[in-house]
Parts: C-alpha cells; structure tokens; sequence
C-alpha cells in the first residue's frame, strides 16, 4: 500500500501493459488507415467537448494542461477501435482490446495525478489511515492524566520506556507518537446552527496538548480545494510533517489543526459562502469553532485562530478572515482568487449567492480590508510563478491589503504550479509565520530556549 503512484515500477508497469494491449489487441491491419484516422480524430473531439464541458462547470479546472485531452481521448480511441475491428479478428484479440481501455484509462489518470501529485501512494488512493491517527475519543478533553512513565528530555516529550509503551484512555490505546509527532483523528463536526451537509473532518494536535493537558493551544484551520477533500492537506499538503517538525524544533509545541469540510461532496464549490448550496459560511465560523472549544479547549481569542486554504480554499480562508475579524485574525491564502467565484459573475450571483448581488458585493475581501487593519488582522500568500492567473490575483491582492495597512507577506515560490508540491511549499514556509501569529502571549519564543 506504501507503493508510489506518481514514481518507480508501478506507473512504468501500467503504461507498458495499457500500450502493449492497445497494439497487440487491435488489428490493424483489417481496416484502412483512414479508418484509424477517423477514430483518432473522433476520439480527439469528445476528449475536447467533455473537457469543455467540465471547465464551464468546474472553473477551478480552466488552468489544466493540454495534454490531458491527449490521455482521456486514449481510451476512447482504443474503444472504438475495439468495436470497430468487429467480427474480423479472434476472441483473444477482443478480450486484449477491452482490456486496453482501463489500462489506458488508469495510464491517463495516472498522468494527470503526476501533475498535480494529488495522490502518492496507494495509500492515500484508498484512504488508509494517516500516520498517527486515532479514534477521535482518545483526542477529546477531557484527557486523563499523563501516565507516570511520560518524562520530558532536551529534544521534547519522550517515553522513557521502550517504543512499545502505551497510555490508555478509557480503554483506548494512545500511540507513542502522541509525544512525538502528535496524532491525527477524524472527526464528525456536528452542523447544529448552519445544518450544512458536511462530511467528516480532521483534527490534528500536538504532543504540548498531551503534556499540558490544562492549557489551550490556538488553531489553524486549514481548508482543501475542489475537486477534493478534508485530508487533501494530510495527504498530498505535507500539513502533518510540517506541523510535527515544528513542534519537534519547539519542544513538543505548535498548533493544532482543524480540517473541516467545506464544500459537501468531493465535486462541490461552495467558495465558502451561504447560498443555495449550503451555508458553508456558519458552519466554518459557528459550528466548527463551537466543536473545538468544546471537545479540544480551543481559545475564544481571535488572535489565535488562523484560517488557510489551497485554491478554493485560499479564496476561502481570505474572506472568512476578512469578513469575521472578531473571530479569526490570522489568513493563509495559497492560490486562491481574488473573490470567491464560479466563472462569470452572473453565474456566480445566481448559483454562489440565489441572486443576490448585495451578498456577491459584501464577499469581496478587499472591501473589508478597512476594517482588518483596525483589528490588527494579517496574511500570507503564496502562490508559484508558473500559476498565472494566480499570481495576478495575489498580487491585485496583497497590493489592496498593503494600500489599506494590512500586513502581509507575499511568497512567489519559483516554478512552482497550481498543484500540490507547491502549496505543500507555501505551507512550509508559512507556518512558522502563521505559529508566531497565533501565540499571542509570546511563549513559544521561549520554548525554543
């Protein structure tokens, strides 16, 4: 399961079997060579009238390269050829010839993965657990007692036992690495105020939660874009190396991570706003705030609450912040646009805000920087110079933000593209930013003494 998708023998062995089935399985030679011309080229057009299709409904996807249209047109070629070569060729012929179109299929997804470098393993295509994660009962206050054998040392929070040690918590058994790298439980966030359909969420905690069990640690919330889901940033994002290794550079300290969901299903956009698809706004300002004070003691404090977002995400992570200084002061805004957005504006009014162009106005973040600078409300953003339409974004942004004195830090990360390395980068970069943020009384300065 720890196999590579995206290096090694695994993607070299699919598309050797997914080439080799689609030449040893057709039979060329039965039709004329502009016959085989004809399917390519009918294959090519509904690679490109699909691919149009699905960029006037998800936007999001308007920046993808064009070889892409080359890999799903693959299995549609090979198809038709399978059909077309009809009764003149074997049986055998016919089972290699079907069997190219998901080898190929596979191949061209395959590919597409590489590019965003989405899904790493098999693992995480098949959503295995994630390293350290638990039951969510054994994260929530309140914890018991630190077992006797827990002793701190130079480096952080150790065992002094072997690695086998374990502390139970009412029946449930706590890794080792809660002291270590902190661990990671998913979380069904309950929607009591907004009554958004969401699926289950992440929280991801610091061994300082296990070894101060009294004291509150602040949060980032970190969102996905779409297509995608609540572990994208766990997975593909790097957000749990990064937070172990920041923790482990300051004595077990750093803060915790909500991964909550904010779009419904893996294709939905709801750019994180009240609307016909839901109200995807209170949920991620009331009801997962309102979880994590009461199950993980978050702060009331908005100075230690952060929110950060990659693509759709980062648009959301930028305007909650913006619109909701009195509950978060702190956004990382990765590749995201400007305003929240579906495409044309008048696509975007009537599907994101039921028509109302009062409601699409008052989302527009530069409109509350005013009022941000009052609140001493600052930002991050990142993008890779490679993302275009992205970076004008940023930079229209952090132009807007900068004109009304609210601090920001911008990050052009070299090469780096609308995927997932880069924004694995930007988090990386940000964090210790965003940590230093959101310790308000100035204590992990010391804890790095």
């Amino acid at each position: 399961m720890h196999t590579s998708l995206l290096h090694g023998w695994f993607p070299v062995s699919i598309a050797g079997c997914a080439f080799a089935s689609l030449a040893f399985g057709v039979a060329w030679w039965r039709r004329p060579l502009w016959h085989w011309l004809v399917v390519a080229t009918a294959a090519i057009v509904a690679a490109v009238v699909t691919a149009r299709l699905v960029a006037i409904e998800s936007p999001v996807l308007d920046g993808y390269p064009r070889s892409f249209l080359f890999w799903v047109a693959l299995p549609v070629f090979a198809l038709v050829a399978a059909v077309w070569q009809g009764s003149r060729v074997a049986w055998w012929r016919h089972v290699v010839a079907f069997g190219a179109v998901p080898l190929l299929a596979a191949f061209g997804g395959l590919q597409i993965n590489a590019h965003y470098q989405y899904l790493p393993s098999l693992n995480d295509l098949f959503g295995a657990p994630l390293p350290g994660q638990v039951a969510a009962s054994a994260l929530e206050r309140p914890l018991p007692r630190l077992a006797p054998h827990a002793r701190a040392s130079g480096h952080g929070v150790r065992l002094a036992q072997a690695p086998a040690a374990r502390l139970s918590i009412s029946g449930l058994i706590v890794p080792h690495t809660a002291y270590i790298t902190g661990l990671v439980a998913q979380v069904d966030i309950p929607a009591p105020r907004s009554h958004f359909l969401a699926r289950a969420g992440f929280v991801w905690v610091p061994p300082w939660y296990f070894t101060h069990p009294n004291e509150q640690l602040p949060v980032l919330m970190l969102l996905a874009g779409t297509p995608g889901t609540p572990a994208d940033w766990l997975r593909a994002g790097g957000a749990l190396q990064t937070a172990a290794a920041y923790a482990s550079d300051h004595h077990g300290y750093a803060p915790m991570m909500v991964l909550p969901d904010a779009n419904g299903s893996a294709l939905g956009d709801t750019e994180c706003v009240n609307g016909p698809a839901g109200r995807s706004e209170t949920y991620l300002t009331v009801d997962v705030p309102n979880f994590m004070h009461a199950h993980f003691n978050a702060p009331d404090d908005p100075r230690q609450w952060a929110v950060g977002g990659l693509s759709e995400g980062g648009t959301c992570a930028l305007h909650l912040v913006a619109r909701h200084p009195d509950l978060f002061r702190t956004f990382a805004d990765f590749a995201g646009d400007a305003i929240p957005n579906l495409g044309s504006i008048s696509r975007t009014i009537t599907l994101l805000y039921g028509g109302s162009y009062r409601d699409f106005s008052a989302h527009d973040p530069a409109r509350w920087f005013p009022i941000d600078a009052r609140k001493d409300v600052a930002g991050y953003f990142a993008v890779g110079t490679g993302d275009l339409s992205h970076v004008a974004a940023a930079e229209q942004l952090a132009t807007a933000a900068h004109n009304n004195l609210v601090p920001i830090v911008l990050e052009r990360i070299p090469g780096g593209g609308h995927n997932f390395p880069t924004c694995a980068r930007a988090l990386r970069d940000a964090f210790p930013w965003i940590a230093q943020r959101l310790d308000a009384d100035g204590r992990a300065t010391t804890r790095t003494a």
